[in-house]
């Protein structure tokens, strides 16, 4: 697999996320995260064996245009890049609600960004109670 490469934007955040949903087939659209049309990193992309890990675009998926830097460095503009023949094994494999664990990044996962409750330690899960 890959994973973003650094940078700002394209960075796969870490920390522990959740499947939010399964997609199937998804149109993959750089201007989403801020690359517009005409810059040289633009991207318009159809993609395969989706898995859906944060509201701000974070997905699991097939990338075959990727399988050469597979494994050895990270190429994504965010996403987790699979062959197609592992995504597919993943997307089969995994249910909505599954829990994956990312490390080996600068840029944290946000509570907000997703199903974000593996992010709080139990003490600030507390913090958030009406009840303190």
């Amino acid at each position: 697999m890959s994973t973003g490469r650094p940078g700002p934007l394209t960075e796969t955040r870490y920390g522990t996320k959740v499947i939010i949903r399964k997609e199937g087939q998804v149109t993959m659209d750089s201007t989403t995260i801020g690359i517009p049309k005409g810059n040289p990193n633009y991207y318009k992309i159809d993609t395969k064996f989706n898995l859906r890990l944060t509201w701000t675009g974070e997905y699991i998926h097939s990338a075959p245009w990727s399988v050469s830097s597979q494994g050895n460095s990270n190429v994504s503009h965010g996403c987790t890049n699979m062959s197609p023949a592992n995504a597919q094994w993943m997307f089969d494999n995994s249910k909505v609600g599954d829990v994956v664990v990312f490390t080996g990044s600068n840029r944290p996962f946000l509570p907000t960004e997703g199903i974000g409750v593996w992010q709080y330690s139990f003490a600030g899960w507390q913090k958030q109670s009406a009840l303190v």
